[in-house]
């Protein structure tokens, strides 16, 4: 077993005990859980047998193994980062809705106030 094959499988094994724990802890949902996943674990294959690589380079017509690495990397990144915009997209939304409702809030509490001196809330 060559030195990167060793690293990189001790990595994978610590990034799927991360995963892993993040899920028990619900900090990940089923699916980013089940991605990260098999993600770890391809990675973990394709380390441990190289030559999977020139196979799938032939099946889908690349030239070389890390060709078809590389483009299936980055379809994978542009999935997550994908994700991630739709996920802050849906915060901002969320917080402008929660800022609007709370400013409305406040300003009835500070008309009620206004009409009733008394209270003192």
């Amino acid at each position: 077993m060559l030195t990167y094959q060793i690293i990189v499988l001790i990595l994978s094994i610590v990034a799927i005990l991360a995963a892993t724990y993040r899920f028990r802890n619900n900090a990940f949902s089923n699916s980013n859980y089940l991605l990260w996943l098999i993600t770890w674990i391809l990675i973990i294959i394709i380390a441990l047998f190289p030559n999977i690589t020139s196979f799938i380079a032939n099946t889908f017509g690349f030239g070389r193994g890390l060709d078809a690495i590389l483009v299936l990397a980055t379809i994978l990144i542009f999935y997550i980062l994908f994700k991630l915009y739709n996920k802050i997209e849906d915060q901002r939304r969320r917080i402008n809705q929660l800022v609007s409702q709370l400013a409305v809030y406040n300003q009835e509490k500070e008309l009620e106030n206004m009409n009733n001196p008394d209270n003192t809330d």
